[in-house]
Protein backbone atom coordinates (compact mmCIF):
# COMPACT_ATOMS: atom_id res chain seq x y z
CA UNK A 1 0.00 0.00 0.00
CA UNK A 2 0.71 3.21 -0.77
CA UNK A 3 1.04 5.53 2.59
CA UNK A 4 0.56 9.65 2.62
CA UNK A 5 4.00 10.95 0.96
CA UNK A 6 3.73 9.52 -2.42
CA UNK A 7 6.48 11.87 -4.10
CA UNK A 8 9.07 9.94 -1.81
CA UNK A 9 7.21 6.87 -2.79
CA UNK A 10 7.52 7.28 -6.73
CA UNK A 11 10.35 6.48 -8.98
CA UNK A 12 10.35 7.56 -12.49
CA UNK A 13 11.61 5.45 -15.31
CA UNK A 14 11.98 6.57 -19.32
CA UNK A 15 13.52 5.41 -22.26
CA UNK A 16 16.43 7.43 -23.06
CA UNK A 17 17.46 9.83 -26.02
CA UNK A 18 14.82 12.35 -27.32
CA UNK A 19 11.37 11.58 -28.07
CA UNK A 20 10.25 10.96 -31.51
CA UNK A 21 7.37 12.65 -31.30
CA UNK A 22 9.00 15.84 -30.96
CA UNK A 23 5.49 17.82 -29.73
CA UNK A 24 6.24 21.32 -30.06
CA UNK A 25 4.79 22.44 -26.50
CA UNK A 26 6.96 19.84 -24.79
CA UNK A 27 9.16 21.05 -21.56
CA UNK A 28 11.58 18.54 -22.96
CA UNK A 29 12.52 21.27 -25.20
CA UNK A 30 13.27 23.77 -22.78
CA UNK A 31 16.45 25.35 -22.89
CA UNK A 32 19.48 23.35 -21.07
CA UNK A 33 16.68 20.41 -20.55
CA UNK A 34 19.07 16.90 -20.00
CA UNK A 35 17.90 13.63 -21.47
CA UNK A 36 18.64 10.30 -20.50
CA UNK A 37 20.83 7.86 -21.88
CA UNK A 38 19.72 5.47 -23.88
CA UNK A 39 19.55 2.27 -21.75
CA UNK A 40 18.32 -1.65 -22.64
CA UNK A 41 15.05 -2.83 -20.56
CA UNK A 42 17.51 -4.78 -18.95
CA UNK A 43 18.85 -1.67 -17.30
CA UNK A 44 16.30 -0.05 -17.18
CA UNK A 45 14.85 -2.53 -14.76
CA UNK A 46 18.36 -3.16 -12.91
CA UNK A 47 18.85 0.75 -12.30
CA UNK A 48 15.48 0.59 -9.80
CA UNK A 49 17.72 -1.85 -7.55
CA UNK A 50 19.00 0.56 -4.71
CA UNK A 51 16.25 2.84 -5.02
CA UNK A 52 12.85 2.71 -2.44
CA UNK A 53 9.93 2.91 -3.98
CA UNK A 54 6.38 1.64 -4.26
CA UNK A 55 5.17 2.94 -7.60
CA UNK A 56 7.04 3.06 -10.95
CA UNK A 57 5.77 5.82 -13.21
CA UNK A 58 7.23 4.49 -16.82
CA UNK A 59 6.71 8.42 -18.00
CA UNK A 60 8.71 11.83 -17.95
CA UNK A 61 11.41 11.96 -20.28
CA UNK A 62 9.60 10.98 -23.79
CA UNK A 63 6.68 8.71 -25.20
CA UNK A 64 8.32 5.37 -23.86
CA UNK A 65 4.88 3.63 -26.19
CA UNK A 66 6.23 4.63 -29.82
CA UNK A 67 6.29 0.91 -29.81
CA UNK A 68 4.47 -0.13 -27.25
CA UNK A 69 5.63 -3.76 -27.47
CA UNK A 70 8.85 -2.50 -25.84
CA UNK A 71 7.14 -0.67 -23.19
CA UNK A 72 4.98 -3.22 -22.27
CA UNK A 73 7.72 -5.32 -22.05
CA UNK A 74 9.31 -2.69 -19.43
CA UNK A 75 6.16 -3.04 -17.58
CA UNK A 76 6.26 -6.57 -17.51
CA UNK A 77 9.73 -6.88 -16.20
CA UNK A 78 9.36 -3.99 -13.72
CA UNK A 79 6.31 -5.89 -12.07
CA UNK A 80 8.15 -9.65 -12.54
CA UNK A 81 11.40 -7.69 -10.62
CA UNK A 82 9.69 -5.37 -8.25
CA UNK A 83 5.82 -6.52 -7.47
CA UNK A 84 4.92 -2.38 -7.28
CA UNK A 85 2.46 -0.24 -8.31
CA UNK A 86 2.63 0.91 -12.33
CA UNK A 87 1.41 4.50 -13.61
CA UNK A 88 2.54 4.74 -17.02
CA UNK A 89 1.48 7.74 -19.32
CA UNK A 90 1.13 7.41 -23.47
CA UNK A 91 -0.60 9.48 -26.32
CA UNK A 92 -0.70 6.05 -28.63
CA UNK A 93 -2.67 3.11 -28.72
CA UNK A 94 -2.35 -0.44 -28.26
CA UNK A 95 -3.29 -3.04 -31.23
CA UNK A 96 -5.71 -5.91 -29.85
CA UNK A 97 -2.45 -8.09 -28.85
CA UNK A 98 -0.96 -5.38 -27.19
CA UNK A 99 -4.30 -4.68 -25.09
CA UNK A 100 -4.10 -8.66 -24.14
CA UNK A 101 -0.75 -8.15 -23.06
CA UNK A 102 -1.58 -4.90 -20.84
CA UNK A 103 -5.04 -6.40 -19.53
CA UNK A 104 -2.49 -10.34 -18.33
CA UNK A 105 -0.32 -7.88 -16.47
CA UNK A 106 -3.39 -5.91 -14.81
CA UNK A 107 -4.57 -9.31 -13.98
CA UNK A 108 -0.91 -10.53 -12.28
CA UNK A 109 -1.00 -7.38 -10.33
CA UNK A 110 -4.55 -7.38 -9.02
CA UNK A 111 -3.66 -11.33 -7.63
CA UNK A 112 -0.36 -9.51 -5.41
CA UNK A 113 -2.94 -6.20 -4.64
CA UNK A 114 -1.21 -3.81 -6.88
CA UNK A 115 -2.62 -1.48 -9.52
CA UNK A 116 -2.21 -0.38 -12.81
CA UNK A 117 -2.78 3.14 -14.18
CA UNK A 118 -2.88 3.91 -17.25
CA UNK A 119 -2.83 7.87 -18.47
CA UNK A 120 -3.76 8.91 -21.68
CA UNK A 121 -2.36 12.39 -22.89
CA UNK A 122 -5.41 14.01 -25.17
CA UNK A 123 -5.11 17.80 -24.62
CA UNK A 124 -6.71 19.08 -28.13
CA UNK A 125 -9.28 18.19 -30.67
CA UNK A 126 -9.37 19.53 -34.28
CA UNK A 127 -6.63 22.01 -33.18
CA UNK A 128 -3.79 19.12 -32.48
CA UNK A 129 -1.99 19.75 -35.44
CA UNK A 130 -0.52 23.07 -34.14
CA UNK A 131 1.31 20.81 -30.98
CA UNK A 132 1.55 17.45 -32.04
CA UNK A 133 2.84 17.42 -35.69
CA UNK A 134 4.33 13.64 -36.19
CA UNK A 135 2.69 11.24 -38.42
CA UNK A 136 3.52 9.16 -35.56
CA UNK A 137 0.97 9.78 -32.98
CA UNK A 138 -2.63 8.73 -33.24
CA UNK A 139 -5.13 11.23 -33.98
CA UNK A 140 -7.11 12.16 -30.37
CA UNK A 141 -10.03 10.47 -31.93
CA UNK A 142 -8.24 7.26 -32.18
CA UNK A 143 -7.19 8.08 -28.55
CA UNK A 144 -10.72 8.66 -27.39
CA UNK A 145 -11.53 5.16 -28.97
CA UNK A 146 -8.03 3.72 -27.04
CA UNK A 147 -9.54 4.89 -23.43
CA UNK A 148 -13.04 3.78 -23.80
CA UNK A 149 -11.51 0.33 -24.67
CA UNK A 150 -8.98 0.34 -21.64
CA UNK A 151 -11.77 1.76 -19.27
CA UNK A 152 -14.06 -1.39 -20.53
CA UNK A 153 -11.06 -3.91 -19.58
CA UNK A 154 -11.50 -2.43 -15.91
CA UNK A 155 -8.22 -0.93 -16.34
CA UNK A 156 -7.58 2.46 -14.18
CA UNK A 157 -7.94 4.80 -17.20
CA UNK A 158 -7.16 8.80 -16.27
CA UNK A 159 -7.52 10.77 -19.29
CA UNK A 160 -5.21 13.47 -19.20
CA UNK A 161 -5.89 17.00 -20.60
CA UNK A 162 -2.46 17.72 -20.01
CA UNK A 163 -1.35 20.80 -21.06
CA UNK A 164 -4.07 22.73 -20.82
CA UNK A 165 -3.72 25.80 -23.01
CA UNK A 166 -4.91 29.56 -23.23
CA UNK A 167 -8.67 29.37 -25.55
CA UNK A 168 -7.00 31.59 -27.85
CA UNK A 169 -4.49 28.96 -28.53
CA UNK A 170 -6.72 26.17 -28.28
CA UNK A 171 -10.35 26.57 -28.24
CA UNK A 172 -11.36 25.27 -24.62
CA UNK A 173 -14.68 23.70 -26.42
CA UNK A 174 -12.11 21.20 -27.81
CA UNK A 175 -11.39 19.85 -23.86
CA UNK A 176 -15.12 19.89 -23.42
CA UNK A 177 -15.62 18.06 -26.55
CA UNK A 178 -12.98 15.71 -25.22
CA UNK A 179 -14.83 15.21 -22.05
CA UNK A 180 -17.69 14.74 -23.32
CA UNK A 181 -17.06 12.21 -25.63
CA UNK A 182 -15.21 10.09 -22.73
CA UNK A 183 -17.82 10.63 -19.98
CA UNK A 184 -18.96 7.55 -18.49
CA UNK A 185 -15.53 6.06 -19.64
CA UNK A 186 -13.08 7.31 -17.06
CA UNK A 187 -11.72 7.17 -13.61
CA UNK A 188 -10.62 9.92 -13.35
CA UNK A 189 -9.05 13.33 -15.08
CA UNK A 190 -5.52 15.44 -14.64
CA UNK A 191 -5.41 18.89 -16.32
CA UNK A 192 -3.10 21.49 -15.59
CA UNK A 193 -1.72 24.43 -17.66
CA UNK A 194 1.23 24.61 -19.93
CA UNK A 195 4.75 25.29 -18.71
CA UNK A 196 6.32 27.23 -21.60
CA UNK A 197 10.31 29.20 -22.01
CA UNK A 198 11.57 30.89 -25.26
CA UNK A 199 12.51 28.21 -27.09
CA UNK A 200 8.81 26.38 -26.64
CA UNK A 201 7.07 29.51 -27.33
CA UNK A 202 9.17 29.86 -30.43
CA UNK A 203 8.38 26.07 -31.76
CA UNK A 204 4.39 27.04 -31.36
CA UNK A 205 4.61 29.88 -33.55
CA UNK A 206 1.22 31.40 -33.05
CA UNK A 207 0.96 31.19 -29.45
CA UNK A 208 -0.42 34.36 -28.18
CA UNK A 209 1.72 36.86 -26.74
CA UNK A 210 -0.87 38.62 -24.21
CA UNK A 211 -0.96 35.70 -21.97
CA UNK A 212 0.00 36.35 -18.22
CA UNK A 213 1.84 33.65 -16.37
CA UNK A 214 4.02 32.53 -13.39
CA UNK A 215 8.16 32.34 -12.98
CA UNK A 216 9.15 28.85 -11.72
CA UNK A 217 10.58 26.07 -11.90
CA UNK A 218 10.46 23.00 -14.14
CA UNK A 219 8.77 19.95 -12.43
CA UNK A 220 11.01 18.73 -9.40
CA UNK A 221 9.82 15.12 -10.06
CA UNK A 222 11.65 15.63 -13.58
CA UNK A 223 14.77 15.98 -11.54
CA UNK A 224 15.96 19.48 -14.02
CA UNK A 225 16.96 22.38 -12.46
CA UNK A 226 15.78 24.47 -15.77
CA UNK A 227 13.47 28.35 -15.17
CA UNK A 228 9.98 28.43 -16.98
CA UNK A 229 6.88 30.25 -17.30
CA UNK A 230 3.57 28.56 -15.85
CA UNK A 231 1.06 29.95 -18.13
CA UNK A 232 -2.27 31.16 -16.38
CA UNK A 233 -5.01 29.35 -17.37
CA UNK A 234 -7.56 29.41 -14.71
CA UNK A 235 -10.30 30.56 -16.26
CA UNK A 236 -10.17 27.35 -18.80
CA UNK A 237 -9.07 24.77 -15.39
CA UNK A 238 -12.54 26.07 -14.28
CA UNK A 239 -14.30 24.84 -17.02
CA UNK A 240 -13.09 21.30 -16.67
CA UNK A 241 -13.83 21.11 -13.18
CA UNK A 242 -17.14 22.56 -13.62
CA UNK A 243 -17.91 19.47 -16.31
CA UNK A 244 -16.15 17.10 -13.71
CA UNK A 245 -18.11 17.94 -10.72
CA UNK A 246 -21.30 17.89 -12.71
CA UNK A 247 -20.47 14.34 -14.56
CA UNK A 248 -19.07 13.03 -10.81
CA UNK A 249 -15.52 12.51 -12.61
CA UNK A 250 -12.71 12.81 -10.02
CA UNK A 251 -9.96 16.27 -11.28
CA UNK A 252 -6.51 16.99 -9.96
CA UNK A 253 -3.96 18.99 -11.24
CA UNK A 254 -1.51 16.30 -10.50
CA UNK A 255 -1.70 12.58 -10.02
CA UNK A 256 -0.54 11.23 -6.45
CA UNK A 257 -4.43 12.69 -5.60
CA UNK A 258 -5.96 10.52 -8.38
CA UNK A 259 -4.00 7.47 -7.27
CA UNK A 260 -5.28 8.00 -3.21
CA UNK A 261 -8.51 9.09 -4.45
CA UNK A 262 -8.62 5.65 -6.74
CA UNK A 263 -7.22 3.52 -4.08
CA UNK A 264 -9.49 4.89 -1.47
CA UNK A 265 -12.55 3.88 -3.87
CA UNK A 266 -11.14 0.32 -2.92
CA UNK A 267 -11.92 0.27 0.61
Amino acid sequence: MLSGDLEKERVFVSFGGECPYRCRHCYTFCDNYQYDPVLSIDDLVHSLEEKKFSIVYISGHKENFVNPDEGLQLCEQIFARYGTDILLTTRNVFNDQQMDRLCDLKEKMLTRERDLYVCVSIPALESYKKIECSNLIPSPYKRIDFVKRLFSHNIYTILTIRPLFPCSFIPISEPMEILQRCKGHVSAVISSGIVVDDTILRNLKTFPSDITYAEGKLMKCLGQDIDVRYVNVEQEYLKIEQFCKANNIYLDEHSIPVIQYLKSKKH
